[in-house]
């Protein structure tokens, strides 16, 4: 039939032209393949382990024998399993950190675990985990500190060949690595072999960081570098987990001296180097007793994903695996949770059944058009014509649904573009923006908005500004279930009481009357005042769906804030009794204790203190002695404070009077006792 001919030759002719449409040309600079490779694993593990594990250190000297390093169960198995069941795509391990100790039996040195009574110094840490990680199917990286305060001829040129040797064997000898980490730390106080002093060094010429980027690039091609003058990727400025609202993969040059914009990058920047936020699940580094009750809550790590991996950077999250080996029960059930609650987040998909459309498509090719933002392929993605910097893409549902969850991602192979961007509701005919604290700046590798929760038909992005023709690969919309956390019950030295939730969509119940909360209890809105004994029970509950967290309880006797002081002025007193454990306050120096007068006579039973809960506390009260008005109350010690430094509850016989004094018999450390939290018990 020549109409069908005539037909089928014009859909040919349309066809073609469409195939020749080009994509947008690359915008400069873009990732290489080992960096893109990189950014796509997202979450990896962290571990830190060594002689300061068994020395209570985070930063070694240098002069801890090695026979002090003897895990008793040390099982990389264990880690593994954790770090793959809770979504992690590898590990790095400090094969050696800054005092130089070796986790492998290195040729080059004696202070290794060949000299440790560990696997009667038959042992291979590094071994053990690069064995692990392949029977478990998780990428292997390694972390060898620049910084050495052990061997002796650290700051001569006879240590930078040391240096080079060390990390050949580790470059050679346990099979591929995805990433190799060099420390930031250089230089300063260290053992070095006896001479105990200071040596200083020029971390940019002094290590030979170009060489070694030439020999890690010829014997692991796979793997980055962080670090040094030769990074592939940057640090992000911060130990804390968090990249900055806008984060460009680019910076200037190296970006070796321009730490100020290493947590945004620079949109100007002509050197590709992504971001990675490094963060431990505890305070420190390396496993210390005494941090047992302060792993990070789940709300925390939750929030760190999304300031990380939501931010366009990678998350390197640190285990500081315990003195037996293994990762500790409570570290290895808390990432589970992360996890369980990660999957929660994103289990669904809502733009998966959604309808795209676009106000501009690049050449009208259907290889460019709106659905390929939501096709579920990294490979494709929706491009405008050249030019075309600011449009509008539209995604309808068959009906309304709700949403409080927004993923974007651009084709980072063609460079990053988007410099702002809002996220729009339809509300009826009318098009509202979403409620949100982030600011919608850049995208990158990935994206991700959390905002208060709408139902809707319809929502939309528009993008105000891009460095180029926009390149959006992926799109993603999820209705995230409220964080069941227990919340939080603090009361200041006024009396007032402030309840908080994990999930700002949470609401909170709770009752005063000592009976268990409930959906029917008193809704929580703001901080309300509480100023003689009781408890607080409260619960964290999906207003949605009706499911409740564990009920939170904390009894409260009398507010101390009004209580004097007279050793210490007014404005330091009421860092004694304010209910927060982060401010702590140091006696005056030869001032063994303090003195409280709380106004009026009263019958005390007993007392509770609570340590400086910092990284590097101080000024810990091991033994105590507590009286009322000059007659002995309570005297003693406090049992493994040290390693447990919690809340101390200590009652006594009812004594009746009007001043409470506190004295230190002895610290821990430091010579001024330091109480972050002060507060008495009574009849």
């Amino acid at each position: 039939c020549p109409s069908m001919k005539r037909t089928l030759s014009v859909f040919l002719l349309f066809a073609a032209a469409c195939g020749r449409v080009e994509a947008p040309a690359p915008l400069f600079p873009v990732p290489n393949a080992r960096q893109l490779a990189w950014q796509q694993l997202e979450t990896y593990a962290f571990v830190h382990y060594g002689l300061n594990t068994f020395n209570d250190m985070e930063w070694g000297y240098g002069d801890t024998p090695a026979s002090t390093f003897d895990p008793a169960d040390l099982d990389c198995d264990q880690w593994v399993r954790t770090f793959r069941a809770a979504g992690m795509k590898g590990v790095m391990l400090t094969a050696k950190h800054h005092d130089g100790f070796c986790l492998w039996p290195s040729a080059y040195t004696e202070y290794s675990v060949k000299n440790s009574p560990w696997r009667s110094g038959k042992g291979d840490l590094v071994r053990e985990l690069s064995d692990a990680c392949r029977r478990h199917g998780l990428k292997f990286g390694i972390y060898l500190s620049p910084w050495d305060r052990n061997h002796p001829e650290y700051g001569r040129e006879e240590y930078v060949a040391y240096f080079h040797n060390q990390m050949r064997e580790l470059l050679t000898g346990y099979g591929p690595l995805f990433e190799y980490w060099f420390d930031g730390a250089n230089g300063g106080d260290g053992w070095y072999g006896g001479a105990d002093e200071k040596r200083s060094i020029d971390a940019k010429t002094y290590y030979g960081y170009e060489r070694a980027r030439r020999t890690i690039n010829e014997l692991q091609p796979g793997a980055v570098i962080f670090g040094g003058t030769c990074a592939d990727i940057r640090w992000i400025g911060n130990e804390e987990g968090r990249a900055g609202q806008t984060n460009w993969s680019m910076v200037k040059g190296s970006g070796d001296e321009r730490l100020n914009d290493f947590t945004c990058g620079e949109s100007d920047g002509d050197t590709w180097l992504p971001g990675e936020c490094d963060v431990s699940i505890r305070p420190g580094w390396f496993y210390h007793p005494r941090e047992d009750h302060q792993l990070k809550s789940l709300s925390r790590l939750i929030d760190i994903y999304y300031e990380s991996v939501g931010r366009n950077a990678n998350l390197l999250l640190n285990f500081p695996v315990d003195r037996s080996g293994r990762i500790a029960s409570a570290d290895s059930a808390r990432i589970m949770e992360w996890r369980r609650a990660l999957d929660a987040e994103f289990a669904h998909d809502l733009f998966a059944e959604a309808q795209a459309t676009a106000d501009n498509v690049r050449g009208g090719a259907r290889r460019f058009s709106a659905a390929k933002a939501v096709d579920g392929r990294a490979d494709t993605y929706w491009a405008t014509d050249d030019g075309v910097t600011a449009a509008t893409l539209s995604l309808r549902f068959e009906q309304p649904r709700r949403v409080n969850r927004i993923l974007l991602q651009e084709y980072i192979p063609l460079g990053q573009r988007v410099g702002r961007f809002a996220v729009e509701w339809l509300d009826g005919d009318t098009w509202r923006p979403v409620e949100t604290a982030e600011e919608m700046t850049t995208i990158g590798y990935k994206r991700i908005i959390r905002f208060a929760g709408v139902t809707t038909p319809a929502l939309r992005v528009r993008f105000g500004q891009a460095r180029g023709p926009l390149c959006i690969s992926n799109v993603e919309a999820y209705d995230a279930p409220v964080l069941l956390e227990e919340p939080r019950i603090v009361r200041n030295g006024a009396g007032e009481v402030t309840l908080a939730a994990g999930d700002t969509q949470a609401e909170i119940r709770y009752t005063l009357d000592g009976t268990e909360p409930g959906p029917s209890s008193e809704l929580y809105a703001k901080p309300f005042p509480m100023t003689g004994r009781g408890v607080v029970k409260a619960l964290v509950r999906d207003p949605e769906d009706r499911r409740t967290s564990a009920v939170a309880s904390r009894g409260f006797d009398i507010p101390c804030g009004a209580f004097r002081v007279k050793e210490l002025p007014d404005e330091e007193a009421v860092g004694l009794f304010d209910g927060d454990v982060s401010t702590v306050v140091y006696l005056p120096a030869g001032v063994a204790g303090f003195s409280a007068d709380t106004g009026e006579e009263r019958t005390f039973r007993g007392f509770a203190y609570t340590p400086d809960q910092s990284r590097w506390a101080s000024g810990v009260v091991t033994r105590y002695r507590v009286s009322v008005d000059g007659r002995t109350a309570a005297e003693g010690e406090f049992s493994n404070i040290v390693n447990n430094p919690v809340e101390q509850v200590v009652e006594f016989e009812p004594l009746r009077g009007r001043t409470v004094r506190f004295e230190a018999l002895s610290l821990a450390a430091g010579d001024r006792p330091g109480i972050a939290e002060f507060s008495v018990l009574t009849e």
